[in-house]
């Protein structure tokens, strides 16, 4: 079978890359066989305490597990540490099959408590065997890798458990329960060779060499430095107390379970098939849950959902043995312990091993090892301790058990609740900000009108000493000038004073800026002014001027009029001779038009608005009218409204309007705004995207339609779906090299708009950190961001953008968008 035949195979299970395939295969292989020994083992592990001792003594077998387990654990995680990770897990593997050969021997001495000691082992075995296969999963693979990997990988589990429960079944009344030991060995040693081949494999000297780093550290960590690091963490406190709480529940099942085997089978051999026949309908049906169900859960609706099915069934299933006859006891006892272990081998395996991923790989492994062991059998302890109590103390009966487990049922879906939202926490965490908001920032560190201010009343000191007057006192207005701004304004080098601004309004001689001090007095002259220019005389007199000099030419009648507009600006908007100012809107000098556009601002006065609409594209006063018309607030929204919709309307001055609906800032003006996202066809539809996305960051306080966003959303994703078919078919064509370059462009602009348009609804710092490390982050933190997006995005959305961002080669991006497309049509949002 060639590669490409196989990878095309395999793609018809999981979604993997063909670089991939030899390492994923391997893995898959070395699971079956763990799995399968350990399915071969169990058995003869019940079937033999059963018929040595009873029942009634599991707890105690449970207590010494969870006692002994501390022990084993300390060691292992000195090996772990130690050693190199492929040399400790050969190892270790030669250790058990030893121990096999070593338990078959001794049990046909038939010591009866020769099976206890088994029991106990067999606990170590299958704990250390399968966490050994994780931590190389951890070790070998992105989040994201195995996140699409994980079912395949545990599917390799699962039907080694049901190879090994067939082989239990079959050869348990042919070879008898004890010598099922001896097919162990042979399905071992094969594990040790894969261990080679992947440490070839999958060798990095630089991982190497952080490993031995953190070797040398880990080494030193015992239980309290273990116990310290997750204390210090909220995470792995609750991940912890999750794992407490499932194993107590799966000890008490277990027991039932037993209790009821143990009441219902007598025969030894008998009770090893049968326990071989139920492992093996018990792993087919987790198989098939596995493949036809974790990964739809996963990917439909999340961890939460995935979390929570297990506690649910075991606390319907536990409420359900109070209501019914002991005569279905085994029934019951079957469906129970055969659902819990099937979403043990599942879905919850899968969900569990997931909640690792966004740990930091320094604190991962020395955390993994301490709660997957010691927490495990801990929790161990004290449900043995618990049975204990109830079984000999109260003598309780397996109804009474069950109400045990219905109230760490409900514990483990409150701690599931709160998991979920840890993980999304960590998974943020481990994404940084790539760059800063340039707009933001500069809005946030610098004044711009100020600045622009003070450089107009710089440049009209040798223009026109009214202007420079006028413009001054806008400067003192504003209270906002230091000690050496003010020098700089008043410097005497020039010889110019604001005498000119006395003349104008008749302030008895006092000027503006003293001829003999260089610092500006900030006097409050707004009433005095408002009271001159509010005299009809004077009004007359500013008309009167205005008539002569509006048609006035040369830079003499150019600078009257610049005067002219900074005075109507200072006038009432009240005032009759405001009006005037409609004559400056019209002037052909930019530098009068800039002067009245300001005043128009000023005044705030309805009749101006159309004219500064109409200079949004005029050159050189564009900005400054959006400003102006930015000053009139949420009165004209409507106005703005009408020309943002009007296609008859200049571009130039469309494009212009969703910038000031932004700086606006009102709910109003962003309900207006994004009712232009319903158009499918807008030519100024990235500037409304942009301008919304501004006032997302910019207002936190204001509300999105959902709606619309979502909708425009999946149109602008459609719309990259067809640009990336066609960039398809164009790639073999060098001579539209230059159309595909734009395309890929385009693909960018999109990829940024939908971010932008996702951040209206989500935590904007979550969508941006997300695409910022999409965009140029490495391979791990795409991973992450990826991961971010499919716990905090709404179904319908997810499934249609993970396609365009994740890390798959173009083929597979191209296919899969293909596929994607008639989904797409029915999408809906309510």
């Amino acid at each position: 079978m060639t590669k490409n035949t196989l990878h095309k195979t395999l793609l018809r299970l999981v979604d993997i890359k063909p670089g991939e395939i030899p390492n994923a295969l391997l893995m898959f292989f070395y699971f079956f066989l763990i799995t399968c020994s350990v399915y071969i083992i169990k058995p003869v592990k019940i079937s033999n305490f059963l018929e040595s001792l009873n029942a009634e003594h599991l707890p105690f077998a449970y207590l010494i597990t969870a006692i002994l387990i501390g022990f084993v654990v300390s060691l292992n995680t000195k090996l772990l540490h130690a050693m190199k990770r492929n040399v400790y897990i050969s190892l270790s593997l030669v250790f058990f099959i030893s121990n096999i050969v070593l338990f078959w021997f001794f049990f046909h001495w038939e010591w009866n408590w020769l099976s206890m000691i088994y029991w106990v082992w067999c606990d170590i075995f299958t704990i250390t065997t399968v966490t050994q296969f994780w931590i190389l999963v951890n070790d070998i693979y992105h989040p994201r890798q195995a996140r699409r990997l994980i079912g395949f990988l545990v599917s390799g589990g699962l039907l080694g458990g049901i190879a090994g429960s067939l082989l239990a079944r079959f050869f348990a009344q042919v070879l008898g329960t004890t010598d099922l030991l001896l097919i162990c060995p042979f399905l071992l040693f094969p594990c040790i060779l894969i261990v080679s081949i992947l440490h070839r494999q999958t060798q990095d000297p630089l991982d190497d060499k952080k490993r031995k780093t953190t070797s040398t550290e880990a080494s030193k960590t015992g239980y309290i430095e273990s116990f310290g690091i997750i204390k210090k963490s909220r995470y792995l406190l609750i991940l912890s107390a999750i794992m407490t709480t499932a194993i107590i529940i799966t000890t008490m099942v277990d027991f039932q379970f037993n209790s009821v085997i143990e009441l219902a089978l007598v025969d030894q051999d008998e009770r090893t098939a049968f326990l071989g026949t139920f492992f093996t309908g018990l792993l087919v049906f987790s198989y098939l849950v596995h493949v036809f169900l974790t990964n739809r859960i996963l990917k439909n609706f999340g961890m939460r959902l995935a979390l929570s099915i297990a506690p649910l069934f075991l606390l319907t299933a536990s409420i359900a043995i109070l209501f019914i006859p002991a005569s279905f006891f085994l029934i019951w006892a079957i469906a129970i312990k055969g659902g819990e272990k099937s979403l043990a081998h599942s879905l919850n395996q899968s969900v569990r091993e997931l909640l690792y991923i966004p740990i930091a790989p320094e604190i991962k492994y020395k955390a993994k090892v301490f709660i997957d062991m010691f927490v495990n059998k801990f929790a161990k302890g004290i449900a043995a301790s618990i049975l204990l109590v109830c079984i000999f103390i109260f003598h309780f009966s397996l109804e009474h058990i069950s109400l045990i487990v219905i109230g760490f049922s409900l514990l483990w879906i409150f701690l599931n609740r709160w998991i979920t939202r840890e993980y999304v926490g960590n998974v943020k965490r481990n994404l940084k900000i790539k760059w800063q908001d340039a707009d933001k920032f500069i809005s946030e560190t610098v004044d711009i009108d100020m600045t622009k201010l003070v450089f107009d009343t710089l440049q009209s000191k040798d223009r026109s000493s009214v202007l420079y007057a006028m413009n001054l006192f806008d400067l003192i207005k504003r209270e906002k000038m230091s000690p050496e701004l003010s020098s700089i304004i008043a410097h005497k080098s020039d010889q110019i004073q604001a005498c000119a601004m006395d003349s104008l309004l008749e302030l008895d001689g006092e000027l503006l800026l003293p001829k003999d001090d260089d610092t500006l007095y900030r006097e409050d002259l707004s009433t005095q002014i408002q009271e001159i220019m509010s005299q009809d005389v004077y009004q007359q007199v500013l008309k009167e001027q205005l008539d002569k000099i509006v048609d006035e030419k040369g830079e003499e009648g150019e600078v009257s009029r610049m005067e002219a507009a900074k005075v109507l600006g200072m006038m009432e908007s009240s005032s009759p001779v405001a009006s005037e100012l409609n004559k400056l809107l019209k002037d052909k000098s930019p530098d009068v038009l800039r002067y009245a556009i300001e005043s128009a601002g000023r005044l705030k006065r309805r009749e101006f608005v159309p004219r500064l609409i109409a200079h949004l594209s005029t050159p050189r006063v564009d900005s400054i009218s959006s400003k102006a018309l930015v000053a009139y607030g949420n009165k004209i929204t409507g106005i703005l409204k009408d020309y943002l919709s009007d296609p008859d309307v200049n571009l130039q001055t469309r494009r212009a309007i969703p910038d000031i609906l932004e700086q606006v800032g009102t709910q109003r003006a962003t309900d207006l705004l994004a009712s232009e996202l319903k158009k499918k066809e807008n030519d100024v539809e990235t500037e409304i995207i942009e301008a919304l996305y501004k006032m997302r960051t910019r207002y936190p306080q204001i509300q999105f339609p959902q709606k619309p966003v979502f909708e425009k959303t999946i149109q602008i994703i459609k719309r990259c779906y067809f640009v990336l078919l066609e960039m398809h078919d164009l790639m073999t064509d060098q001579r539209k090299d230059n159309l595909v370059s734009d395309m890929e462009k385009n693909l960018a602009r999109s990829l940024k708009h939908i971010f932008e348009l996702l951040s209206l609804v989500y935590t904007p710092d979550d969508i941006i950190k997300a695409y910022q490390n999409i965009c140029t982050g490495t391979k791990k933190s795409i991973d992450y961001s990826i991961e971010l997006l499919d716990n905090i995005l709404q179904r319908e959305v997810k499934e249609v953008l993970l396609p365009l961002i994740d890390d798959i080669s173009f083929e597979d991006r191209v296919r899969k968008c293909k596929k994607m497309i008639k989904p797409l049509e029915k999408v809906k949002f309510s």
